[in-house]
């Protein structure tokens, strides 16, 4: 069965405050590999040309559509609030209860922080989660846009 093609960019991840080189760099070749466009809330707690972004994003980081934000403020005056979903470990819905749509808007906070709680307070209906059972508080940045992205990806090419 052939593949459906979306429209470019497939998806929008934003990422908030990022501050590990390479989950950002796993996160652009996620992007790459399914046509999504990454934006980047600044301040970022490394510079993009480390060596250690690089690595993780292979010679994928040629092809990313990448877009650098200067605040939280700016970025939302771009992204569509109607089609928003913010991934927190406080949400009570999880990313398979929504139905995503081409374009839409994966937003997820900073390793250490998340997202900040006005987030939470402002769309409580658009946060969701991730499942996690026994002791473990977080998933890495990485794995869980992973989890969210090819999710999107899935319900929209099915």
């Amino acid at each position: 069965m052939p593949e459906i093609e979306l429209p470019r960019p497939s998806f929008n991840v934003v990422l908030f405050q990022p501050e590990i080189p390479q989950n950002t760099g796993n996160i652009g070749r996620s992007c790459v590999a399914l046509g999504a466009k990454l934006w980047i809330v600044r301040p970022m707690g490394f510079r993009l040309d480390e060596r250690l972004v690089q690595r993780a994003g292979l010679d994928y980081w040629q092809h990313l559509d990448l877009e650098l934000v200067d605040s939280w403020d700016e970025m939302l005056k771009r992204i569509d609030l109607e089609r928003a979903w913010f991934f927190t470990k406080f949400a009570t819905s999880l990313h398979t209860d929504v139905t995503y749509q081409p374009a839409d808007w994966l937003v997820f906070g900073s390793e250490s922080n998340g997202l900040p709680p006005s987030v939470r307070t402002n769309w409580p209906s658009h946060c969701v989660r991730l499942p996690m059972t026994g002791p473990v508080r977080s998933l890495n940045l990485s794995v869980s846009v992973g989890i969210g992205l090819f999710e999107a990806y899935r319900q929209c090419t099915a």
